[in-house]
């Protein structure tokens, strides 16, 4: 896994992985083998950038295991929120690394520069730039592609405080959840997931019953 001494980071960016993530979602299932991921993604399952690559879904908490990978709930939620800017927050703020790196940047008021950030991972990691100077260019990239979602802690948690009271939706089987704010829309999404799970439990059961839907129909 790459790493700049003990502190691992993702070599594969957030939003790339975010991409390859909904594409397992929306064409597998939410679940695929380490031969299918690597055809996803063109590249060769035994080469060192493919490992690279799965390296970073899991540094991302995005998949999970080993000969089958698997989307993680973290992954599954993001998906399909409607506001997933504090769950990518959670998600960003959960790679060590990248937690020290925001919390020294919040304490300069959010503001930073390429070298600044070169200098604080050396500083958290214990290297030196002279040593590790083209991996410090590749996390600061990295970094800077997500800062929006930690820089300025504050300034994310601001924005949502005026839908903490709203009401919210939520709806939660064995392998997925949505939750997002109450609304027509949102409530559209559900019943069309909802409908999407009653007819997978009608062919595992090989029961066909009418839905109250078909019923209402009928009594009209």
């Amino acid at each position: 896994m790459p790493k700049v001494n003990t502190y691992l980071y993702p070599e594969y960016s957030l939003q790339g992985s975010l991409d390859i993530i909904r594409n397992i979602y929306d064409n597998f299932a939410g679940e695929v083998s380490r031969a299918g991921l690597a055809s996803i993604m063109s590249m060769s399952e035994r080469g060192g950038a493919f490992t690279d690559r799965l390296a970073s879904f899991k540094i991302w908490n995005l998949l999970e295991g080993k000969s089958k990978l698997k989307i993680t709930s973290y992954g599954i939620n993001i998906i399909n929120s409607y506001s997933p800017d504090l769950l990518i927050k959670d998600i960003v703020l959960g790679v060590p690394l990248f937690n020290e790196i925001a919390t020294r940047v919040d304490r300069l008021g959010g503001h930073y520069t390429k070298e600044q950030i070169k200098i604080i991972i050396c500083d958290i990691t214990g290297s030196s730039i002279d040593d590790h100077d083209k991996k410090l260019n590749h996390i600061y990239t990295i970094f800077h592609q997500i800062s929006r979602y930690v820089m300025s802690k504050n300034n994310l948690e601001n924005s949502n405080h005026s839908r903490t009271d709203a009401k919210k939706l939520k709806i939660q089987f064995d392998d997925f959840v949505i939750e997002s704010e109450l609304n027509i829309s949102n409530i559209d999404t559900a019943l069309v997931s909802l409908w999407s799970k009653r007819s997978e439990l009608e062919i595992n059961s090989s029961k066909s019953q009418p839905s109250p839907l078909e019923i209402l129909i009928r009594n009209k």
